[in-house]
């Protein structure tokens, strides 16, 4: 059988079964176009160490690759197409944990202010107001990207301050509240939304292009690569992403987790509420974006020297 088509049937099974598998739908299409038009009996170790290996450094992607390779070798050999997998026998070691970039005040406010040059192209066909009110949402609430972006007029209750958040990453549909001074914010842009055509009515994105069409991920992430850019926004730490879109959604957590420590709130028990909130499906997920920075070792450090003192005090 040709690669492709059992590649194709795999997908459907899994999707057919409750799995969303998106992802690993990407994966194995990429898989089944650099390998070519060919028989899955063709498949070689060496084509498929070419295509796991690619041209850059080994990074974690290169385990997630193998991951979706598997599953469907899995069930190529069990339905006999194959006997053997051409897949490696020896992992490499997965790369130390990738550090997000965490964007300062400063940095915030000015990846804002350089949304201005989307008005000044003519080529953009997404607005200034657009883009800037999805940058307050992402930094207000640590939405996901996708999250934000898949966000329709419906899932946006202005009245109550409240998002529907739909069919997550986890499968899960939360509400996420938002404070008063995003919640204007999303009633301005609101206003300058009905303006552009909402083709499917309730149903049709929150945040359009001037024609009215879902603004995508992949434009989305290209407009902040450029202001970045325009706003010298860079990373200096030898780090090898520079600083992404979702490394917002890493920022909030942390100015979250700070401000409880200057609060005096109690952290461990508010852990909890904030996975809620990200829509995680355990702290331990929550506690992989809180990112050890000087700012924030400076206030658990307050903390330990509170309890401390009081421990002392008290003996």
């Amino acid at each position: 059988m040709r690669l492709a088509q059992l590649t194709a049937e795999y997908v459907t099974f899994k999707q057919s079964v409750g799995m969303r598998f998106r992802a690993e739908a990407v994966i194995l299409n990429a898989f089944c176009r650099a390998m070519g038009d060919i028989d899955i009996t063709e498949v070689s170790p060496c084509l498929v160490d070419n295509y796991l290996t690619g041209t850059g450094p080994l990074t974690a992607f290169w385990h997630r690759k193998l991951e979706a390779l598997s599953g469907f070798y899995r069930y190529t050999i069990s339905r006999g197409h194959i006997s053997l997998s051409p897949l490696p026998t020896i992992i490499p070691k997965r790369p130390t944990n990738f550090n997000p970039y965490i964007y300062t005040n400063n940095e915030y406010h000015r990846l804002l202010d350089m949304t201005y040059i989307l008005d000044k192209s003519r080529r953009s066909l997404v607005q200034t107001g657009t883009f800037r009110t999805l940058l307050l949402l992402l930094y207000g609430t640590g939405l996901r990207i996708s999250e934000a972006l898949s966000l329709t007029l419906s899932d946006v209750d202005l009245s109550k301050g409240l998002l529907t958040i739909r069919n997550t990453k986890f499968f899960k549909t939360r509400w996420v509240p938002v404070g008063p001074q995003l919640n204007a914010a999303l009633i301005a842009y609101s206003k300058m939304r009905q303006k552009i055509p909402s083709p499917a009515r309730n149903e049709s994105a929150f945040f359009v292009t001037l024609h009215g069409t879902a603004l995508t991920r992949g434009t989305a992430e290209k407009i902040f690569r450029r202001l970045c850019e325009q706003a010298s926004i860079r990373r200096i730490d030898g780090g090898r992403f520079q600083p992404r879109i979702h490394d917002i959604r890493h920022t909030f957590a942390l100015n979250r987790l700070i401000s409880w420590y200057r609060e005096g709130k109690d952290v461990q028990h508010l852990l909890p509420c904030l996975s809620t909130y990200l829509g995680h499906v355990n702290v331990a997920a929550t506690q992989r974006y809180l990112t050890m920075t000087p700012e924030l070792l400076h206030e658990a450090s307050l903390r330990f020297q509170q309890y401390a003192f009081e421990g002392g005090r008290k003996s």
